[in-house]
């Protein structure tokens, strides 16, 4: 059965890159057909929510959330993360070898992250651009 919350903190922490805002984050209790629902909660109380099925694959499972994660931060802070370094696009999860990554989804195979690691691929970005300049 798949970590769901640490899951949830590798989306949590590549959206965090675009916004210093998170809302929280709860888990029902797995319902008769052994799914969970996702429950996030911004700071004045708007909440969002689907499910999972925790007994899916690791990989299918922060698929899920790093798809549906990221429409809860359009709804409650007005901003689409994470985006594409050097763009204004949002990025979109997609399932690699069993890996889920971040990547472009306009400019395929162009670029692309695992998730849980963006912070550090934004970051090599901006050294790379401060080096051209």
């Amino acid at each position: 059965m798949a970590n769901l919350k640490e899951l949830s903190e590798r989306v949590f922490r590549d959206l965090s890159v675009g916004v210093d805002a998170a809302p929280s984050v709860t888990f029902s209790p797995p319902n008769r057909e052994g799914y969970v629902e996702v429950l996030l909660q911004d700071e004045s109380g708007m909440g969002a929510g689907f499910i999972v099925n925790p007994s899916a694959s690791e990989a299918e499972v922060l698929f899920e959330m790093a798809y549906r994660i990221p429409d809860a931060y359009v709804e409650f802070y007005v901003v689409g993360l994470p985006v594409v370094p050097g763009t204004e696009r949002p990025a979109a999860p997609k399932i690699v070898s069993n890996t889920v990554v971040w990547e472009d989804p306009d400019e395929n195979g162009t670029w692309s992250c695992p998730v849980g690691q963006y912070r550090r691929a934004w970051e090599r970005w901006r050294e790379e651009e401060h080096r051209r300049e």
